[in-house]
């Protein structure tokens, strides 16, 4: 859902030169960009660490204070938590926020708020070649629905469906839905998981915390003492080959990750493809190209054949979801002559 407020003096016309503020606000890093109306671009990009700042305010303001020319007057945030009304509360940091004092705060005439993964979906169709990668086969299908899922801190997603002629983007919370595990090995990691947390659902596995709480889990079935990892450790020493428990980690996380992303396709026929985004999966391209992920993602049973030619990418660009807000915040005026 997005949500915009405005000034009184608000009017639904806009110069073409005009400076507009875009920002990424996950449970990590609030991303930040300068995105001119009547260009296509960003620019003054910058990311920073939410630990950092005790709010959307301060993070905004520090980041203010260091661009260059003109400050913007209107703004898009695209934020990591659903959003209804004017209260936003952020699902994996401590960050919430009236939309209506931000606006104030920041001295903006209109400033809309939307998923984060609504910018990312918004986003994709503004991918280059150089801003995405194919995992597997598959061809995409024109006008069909695309999807969009990305483990970071938390596990977002999103789909493009097309009705007559308009592209809607559907966000919703599809991470939290059950995780469903596919073989003997994952069932047990489901035991585990759930002494640890009760309900499981697929974000305890395709996160971060997720990708930690993975590593554990292995460790206890193997009867291997569990190094104190992170996710960025777990993934660069499998990329290094130095821990055979890590590789097996991400394998299993990849596997997980194409069960899910098929699922996926299957539950909104996104022939159009299906976009991996997210703070993770981007860091180890090599590690899902050589993982069981393709194959997982084909193999539906009955339904296998349906979902073979779907095609898969992976986003490369870290900065998808700023695109996708900056065009969400465009199509919400028309240039003034």
């Amino acid at each position: 859902m997005t949500k915009t407020t405005a000034s009184k003096e608000e009017h639904r016309s806009i110069d073409s030169d005009e400076r507009l503020l875009v920002a990424d606000i996950g449970g990590t890093n609030a991303r930040f960009a300068i995105s001119v109306y009547g260009e296509i671009g960003l620019s003054q990009l910058l990311s920073l660490p939410t630990r950092h700042y005790h709010g959307v305010i301060p993070a905004a303001r520090a980041y203010l204070d260091q661009i260059t020319g003109e400050r913007p007057s209107r703004a898009c945030m695209a934020v990591a938590c659903p959003v209804w009304g004017d209260s936003v509360s952020l699902t994996n940091n401590d960050w919430s926020f009236s939309i209506e004092n931000v606006r104030q705060s920041l001295n903006l005439k209109h400033l809309m708020v939307v998923n984060d993964f609504k910018a990312l979906a918004t986003g994709v169709s503004l991918l280059g070649v150089d801003d995405r990668m194919q995992i597997g086969v598959g061809e995409p299908v024109p006008d069909r629905p695309i999807s969009v899922i990305g483990p970071g801190t938390g596990l977002g997603v999103a789909s493009v469906v097309e009705d007559s002629g308009r592209r809607i983007v559907l966000d919703g919370e599809g991470g939290h839905v059950g995780f469903a595990p596919g073989t003997e090995r994952e069932i047990e990691i489901l035991k585990i998981l759930s002494r640890r947390y009760g309900r499981v659902s697929v974000e305890r596995i395709l996160s971060g915390e997720g990708l930690t709480a993975l590593y554990t889990a292995l460790a206890e079935i193997d009867g291997i003492e569990a190094a104190d990892l992170n996710a960025a450790d777990i993934v660069k020493r499998a990329k290094s080959g130095s821990c055979k428990l890590c590789m097996n980690t991400i394998n299993l996380f990849c596997s997980a990750l194409g069960s899910f992303a098929g699922d996926t396709a299957m539950t909104m026929s996104s022939q159009g493809g299906v976009y991996i985004g997210g703070g993770i999966v981007p860091r180890m391209a090599d590690l899902l190209i050589n993982s069981p992920f393709r194959e997982r993602f084909e193999t539906k049973g009955r339904t296998s054949s349906y979902i073979k030619n779907v095609p898969t990418y992976l986003i490369t660009t870290e900065y998808a979801a700023l695109r996708g807000a900056a065009s969400l915040l465009r199509g919400g005026f028309r240039a003034r002559d």
